[in-house]
C-alpha cells in the first residue's frame, strides 16, 4: 500500500517574514515492513499582509499552488 500526504510544516520566522514549508509523505507499506520519504514541494512566505508561494519542483497546474497557499493560515500559529 502507498498513501501519499500533504502538509504544512512547522514554520520558521526571520525578520518580518515567515516561511512554511509545504511537504509531501510518502508512506509504503508491504506485510512486515513500513517505509516513510519526506520531499519538500513548495515554501508559503508570509510577509505583513502578503502571502505567497515559491515552488520547490516543477509545477504546471496553478490551481494546485493556489491549494498550497491555501494550506497556509499564519493566524493559527
Amino acid at each position: 500500500m502507498i498513501k501519499q500526504e500533504i502538509k504544512v510544516g512547522k514554520s520558521l520566522e526571520i525578520g518580518e517574514r515567515i516561511f512554511y514549508p509545504i511537504i509531501k509523505i510518502f508512506r509504503w507499506k508491504h506485510q512486515d515492513s513500513e517505509s516513510y520519504s519526506v520531499f519538500p514541494v513548495a515554501v508559503v512566505v508570509v510577509e505583513r499582509d502578503m502571502k505567497y508561494i515559491l515552488p520547490i519542483e516543477d509545477c504546471e497546474d496553478p490551481q494546485k499552488l493556489e491549494t498550497y497557499l491555501a494550506m497556509v493560515n499564519p493566524c493559527e500559529s
